[in-house]
């Protein structure tokens, strides 16, 4: 897997993972993640949940990497990403500065806006709901 020529889309949600020196971005969609709950046999908030608290096995995390790093890839036009493996990915993650551990950190928060309505169907990050009011003083007791 080469290093990618099409740049990571922060504004977009893009997250990435720099693996072996390589940034590859990370597109949550809706087919990725089918294809992580098919492949992996468990539901997105279990993995969410084992992710965050570090009891993950690297063959899950290095599944789920490689389906979102296909569909950035897809994407993007890039045929190195689009075709990853997740045998080469987890080798990657291992030979990676931070290795599974970092690897997990970026996969964690990926995970977690995916089962909470952080993304759309395509994978783009769904723009904030939360509104704040605010006032021009603030209200005082007396």
């Amino acid at each position: 897997m080469a290093d990618s020529t099409a740049p990571v889309l922060e504004e977009r949600g893009e997250l990435a993972l720099v693996l072996a020196g390589a940034t590859m971005g990370l597109r949550p969609t809706y087919e990725a993640l089918s294809a992580i709950e098919a492949t992996l046999d468990r539901g997105l908030v279990d993995l969410a949940r084992d992710a965050l608290s570090a009891k993950m096995k690297l063959a899950e995390a290095a599944q789920i990497a490689t389906e979102c790093i296909r569909a950035w890839g897809r994407e993007n036009d890039d045929k190195g990403a689009a075709g990853a493996g997740a045998d080469r990915v987890a080798r990657l993650i291992l030979d990676s500065p931070g290795g599974l551990h970092d690897a997990l950190k970026t996969l964690s928060g990926m995970l977690s806006l995916a089962v909470t309505g952080g993304y759309t169907a395509e994978g783009e990050l769904k723009p904030s709901t939360t509104t704040t009011t605010t006032t021009p003083k603030a209200p005082v007791d007396g």
